[in-house]
């Protein structure tokens, strides 16, 4: 029962729009560049393209389902209706295992910016902080950390804007031939990565439980939002490689590439202005990545299938303050690791195999319940499932190949062992206890 969920709701379109947005743009646009051009070079452009049109499909499967079923923890109750408990749980588990991974990510990094600032304190310990805070954030309630969202996201874009068209006067085009010049490999691995740096329209199902807009209009912001960042990530990572060669980018050794490249035209003031756009980003995808992950724990602990007390809301705040405490330990994990890019190559093959779960869903629930009260329709079906499923699938297998070491594989294997086990023993105890409560 949505009305009795303890959830306040509190996310209008405008909010919503920022949320998804400000969840995707973080800071790695700025920080990973050196990363992504020296896998893709000038052809990251494309991968961009190709992430975000993957994504658009994708994102068009999503609002037909989050209209049609507008609970917390969207994905787990699509796969559930569909295909049943033990596929349900899969898609719960691996996005969980994805947005626990971005909350540390972006620790990680804004950390890593700030120690450049503050410079007799130590990374670890300013993640840690970090993570105390914006768990303290989410926890007083959606509607602070919903105006919080907007407020950094207009500064965010703001500023991407500025260094965007502020390098349009020195474009140098002989930076972007050749074009693939051998890296077409690499242009398809960035792909997943892109699709990751797009991972944010999801948050939409999460948070359907606290929106007071009519859930059929609150959709329509999934494709808009992928619209609007993919001009800025095409945007960011043209004016850089318009001005700056990608080789020479790809060899920056610096904390936030991008900056460098700033200097380039804005000089010490396009700097500060990278630096500011940067921590708002980070900022922003912490917070909505806070509210999604919780209140995804949420709605699979209310299903049993997640520990009870991670269900539980504050009466004060209408918070789930268990799910958020939970997330919050995972930043501080990540402050105290730092393992920036395989926490990220892991967070994109998790998000896939839960998107490619949710599209089979998708096309099975077409057939199995046609009668189903649809607010929203996809448009060109079944052409478009089928995309986003290729896309999807495509996607997943080039994100494992481009796992750099066996300790990826280790730690993927093992999360998804772990899942498997959880599932196993707590189906188990489930069953013992239904067994003892018919023979009592």
């Amino acid at each position: 029962n949505m009305e009795n969920s303890g959830l306040k709701r509190s996310l209008t379109l405008v909010t919503v729009f920022t949320l998804i947005t400000g969840a995707m743009v973080g800071m790695a646009w700025a920080v990973l560049p050196n990363i992504l051009f020296g896998y893709a070079g000038p052809a990251l452009l494309l991968s961009v393209v190709i992430a975000a049109a993957f994504c658009m499909f994708i994102g068009l499967c999503y609002a037909e389902l989050c209209a049609a079923m507008p609970f917390a923890g969207g994905e787990y109750h699509y796969t559930k209706v569909a295909m049943g408990k033990f596929f349900s749980f899969i898609t719960g588990w691996f996005l969980v295992v994805a947005y626990s991974a971005m909350m540390p990510g972006e620790i990680i990094i804004l950390s890593k910016v700030l120690a450049m600032l503050i410079t007799s304190v130590p990374k670890w310990l300013i993640g840690i902080i970090l993570a105390l805070i914006f768990g303290g954030i989410n926890l007083i309630g959606i509607r602070i950390s919903a105006v919080l969202q907007l407020i950094f996201s207009l500064v965010l874009f703001l500023g991407m804007a500025i260094f965007i068209f502020g390098g349009w006067g020195s474009i140098h085009w002989e930076n972007f031939t050749p074009f693939f010049d051998g890296h077409v490999g690499g242009m398809l691995m960035m792909v997943p990565i892109g699709m990751l740096a797009f991972m944010g329209f999801d948050i939409v199902p999460q948070a359907a439980e606290e929106v007071k807009s009519p859930i059929n209009k609150v959709v329509y912001m999934i494709p808009l939002s992928i619209i609007f960042v993919c001009f800025f990530y095409v945007g960011a990572f043209f004016t850089a490689a318009a001005n700056m060669p990608p080789a020479q980018i790809a060899q920056s050794k610096a904390e936030v590439p991008l900056i460098e490249v700033a200097r380039l035209f804005l000089g010490d003031t396009g700097a500060m202005i990278i630096l500011i756009a940067g921590i708002m980003g980070l900022i922003t995808t912490m917070n909505a990545f806070v509210i999604g992950a919780s209140r995804l724990m949420l709605g699979m602990a209310r299903e049993g299938v997640l520990p009870e007390s991670l269900a539980k809301v504050s009466q004060k705040y209408g918070t789930p303050y268990w799910a958020i405490g939970l997330i919050t330990f995972f930043g501080i994990l990540g402050a105290i690791f730092q393992q920036l890019f395989m926490v990220f190559q892991i967070a994109s093959s998790a998000i896939l195999i839960a998107y490619i779960l949710v599209i089979i869903s998708f096309i099975i629930l077409r057939k199995k319940r046609p009668d189903m009260e649809r607010p929203y329709v996809v448009p060109l079906y079944p052409l478009t499932p089928i995309i986003a499923l290729f896309g999807s699938i495509a996607a997943f297998l080039f994100s494992l190949v481009s796992f750099e070491s066996w300790i990826h594989w280790v730690i993927f294997g093992a999360v998804t062992i772990l899942g498997l086990l959880y599932y196993v023993s707590r189906v188990k105890n489930r069953e013992l206890k239904e067994t003892m409560t018919n023979l009592s």
